[in-house]
């Protein structure tokens, strides 16, 4: 057992037994580890997740350099092999300087025609770099069993809108001036200080039209289907229909998220000098390639956005870097050799039989949940019949045969990966889905709801300690991957989810008194967790985090119900161990799930982007909420409990 592995185990080693758990549960569970252990300089955070993701980069960074070196690789082994060796070839990254870019600026500079910007757009777009606004393809909201094409609100180089227009975010803005200045200065580009200018005027604009990240939580306001003749008349500085054509973008409809916005992109085309826009067009391919490009570029992109806006102190090593880059450019393949040699079968079936157990118990809560009425109760009792469960790894990995990898062309291999992946979204558009997609790749520490597929999934990569583990006892399992089974589960039924039906459609199928009565619950959850404050003066976002927090008590809540249900039919389970029952080793194990360390600007950068709470509070609030805490901890000090509960499930 290597020192990561040993370090990611449940231990009541890492507690502070000193802690009263109704003052301080986090502490209680995890003080002895926090005291112990500090954020390294080359990571903003240390935390359960980022110690596991570590030790799976360990093994990709192995797989990779096995690939990059075997004489008669097979066709996965071959295009790993070959990306790694050109991302770590950094002498001739360095030595090509700006070469691979100049050719895509040069055709910017010659931009005098407005009319030409939306082909413009669309070619740099088939080159990799996105402009204004995202595109992309996934099950249409309203008919899921086909690709629809959506549009959404982008185009900003800081992490969100309020960094543009906070006054809390002074000085990265001030900062980041500095950055554009710099990365403008090395290219080599004519008067810097007005391109930055420009830069910044249209990306303040940008700033105001977009939608705060709580409305974007609305899947109905964010659902704009619009006929493609309907284009003709709408946004026409921007000419949708022109670009759009230009992508050769097959479906008859598009999806607008935030019509507003691109209504106002529209109006910075059409007014705007143009060449504030040539300049912003030249920034957006500058900075989207710094991190490929050669090492004084990619040293002043990562002291802007990795030392100002995170607080990181030092770079990653090279090789984790490229493993970083290759999951995320062809992260089937990796995924492929990863699942293949370390991810057992037998992992998968004991998973399978956690989710039935959890499955089990949540049905069992839904058809006794008192303030849900009977014909919405139907309806949800039917959305849960048809959950389907992803373990592990894809039924079929993607194939990449088509796509050129080059072991001498690093920039050319992500960016024609980036293309890859945009012409296979844009050529499924109208198409059938493909209910076998994953979203995330195998090695990927996380699991996600599907709302569109009514699915939950769980990569490999998180199926270890801490949230899973075949050599600890039931209870701390059920505190950890079963905790995280059922907040997925949960969030079927969240302030998102609750708004697609068994067949993933967004459809109102709520009567207006669940609705009334799920809101009241909704809005006590927001307010409780809006009244929590992670640094002086800086509070959680109640609305923007309401979903995971729905997910984290009604997933404590569900798993312990499930957890009780098992020690009743396996009564020899029922034992002390290191001193604690089976009820308190599931609290502790799910606080332990979160137990880490983060720099402070990253706390401010999550706080106003991350749809989650702070680990401390998804630690501790879901534990306290839950009806059985007080009767499980019995013997400490009840007065100090600090909420009232709020009960969903």
């Amino acid at each position: 057992m290597d020192d990561l592995e040993k370090e990611l185990k449940f231990s009541v080693e890492y507690m502070d037994k000193s802690i009263d758990p109704f003052k301080d549960f986090y502490t209680f569970a995890n003080g002895k580890w926090l005291e112990r252990y500090e954020i390294p300089p080359d990571k903003v955070r240390y935390e359960a997740f980022s110690i596991l993701y570590d030790r799976n980069q360990k093994l990709l960074g192995k797989i990779c350099e096995e690939a990059s070196t075997k004489k008669d690789p097979n066709y996965e082994e071959k295009i790993v092999g070959d990306f790694y060796k050109s991302a770590m070839n950094t002498d001739l990254i360095d030595k090509i300087k700006f070469q691979p870019v100049e050719k895509i600026i040069s055709e910017i500079q010659e931009l005098n025609d407005r009319s030409k910007i939306p082909d413009l757009m669309a070619n740099l777009l088939m080159q990799g770099f996105s402009l204004f606004f995202d595109i992309g393809t996934e099950p249409d909201a309203k008919n899921s069993n086909i690709y629809g094409f959506y549009m959404g609100q982008s185009g900003l180089s800081l992490p969100d809108r309020e960094y543009y227009l906070n006054s809390n975010f002074k000085g990265i803005l001030n900062e980041y001036k500095k950055y554009v200045k710099n990365i403008f200065g090395y290219y080599g580009l004519e008067n810097p200080e007005m391109a930055v200018n420009d830069v910044l005027e249209i990306e303040m604009e940008l700033a105001g039209a977009s939608r705060p990240r709580e409305e974007l939580r609305d899947p109905e306001k964010n659902y704009n289907k619009m006929e493609l003749e309907d284009l003709k008349n709408k946004f026409t500085g921007l000419n949708l229909l022109r670009f759009l054509r230009f992508i050769n973008m097959p479906s008859g409809y598009v999806i607008i998220g935030q019509p507003e916005f691109f209504e106002r992109v529209s109006q910075i085309i059409e007014n705007f000098d143009i060449k504030k826009i040539r300049h912003y067009m030249i920034w957006n391919v500058l900075n989207q390639s710094a991190p490929f490009l050669h090492r004084e570029v990619r040293d002043e992109n990562f002291r802007f956005y990795k030392q100002i806006l995170l607080g990181q102190e030092k770079q990653e090593d090279r090789w984790k870097i490229a493993v970083k880059v290759i999951d995320a450019s062809i992260g089937e393949a990796l995924g492929k050799l990863y699942v293949e040699k370390y991810f057992g079968e037998n992992a998968r079936k004991k998973m399978e039989i956690m989710v039935n157990d959890i499955k089990d118990a949540f049905s069992e809560r839904l058809k006794n949940v008192k303030w849900m009425g009977d014909e919405t109760k139907s309806r949800a009792l039917n959305k849960f019949s048809r959950f389907t469960t992803k373990i592990g790894y894809p039924e079929k990995f993607r194939d990449y045969k088509g796509l050129l990898i080059r072991p001498d062309d690093y920039f050319g291999n992500v960016f024609r990966s980036e293309i890859f992946e945009i012409n296979r979204q844009i050529n499924r558009s109208g198409k059938a889905v493909d209910h076998t997609e994953w979203e995330m790749t195998p090695p990927t520490v996380n699991a996600y709801f599907n709302p569109l597929a009514n699915e939950i999934v769980f990569p490999a990569g998180i199926l270890q300690p801490p949230f899973f583990d075949p050599d600890m006892d039931d209870p701390v399992n059920y505190g950890g991957i079963g905790g995280i089974i059922a907040h997925e589960i949960t969030h079927g039924y969240d302030d998102e989810g609750r708004h697609f039906d068994e067949n993933g459609n967004l459809t109102d199928w709520w009567t207006r008194e669940d609705e009334d009565a799920f809101n009241n619950i909704a809005n006590k959850i927001a307010e409780l967790y809006g009244s929590l404050e992670i640094l002086p003066g800086l509070k959680v976002n109640g609305r923007l985090t309401l979903g995971e927090n729905i997910a984290d008590i009604g997933g404590v809540t569900i798993a312990y119900a499930a957890l009780k249900k098992h020690l009743g039919k396996h009564p020899e389970l029922r034992k002390n161990i290191d001193g604690f029952t089976p009820e308190q080793r599931f609290f502790i194990a799910w606080s332990q799930v979160w137990r880490g360390k983060i720099r402070e600007n990253e706390i401010k950068r999550l706080i106003t982007i991350d749809p989650h709470a702070p680990a401390r509070f998804r630690g501790e609030i879901p534990v306290w909420n839950h009806p059985d805490f007080e009767m499980v901890f019995n013997g400490y000090n009840k007065e100090n409990r600090k909420h009232e509960k709020i009960i969903i499930w």
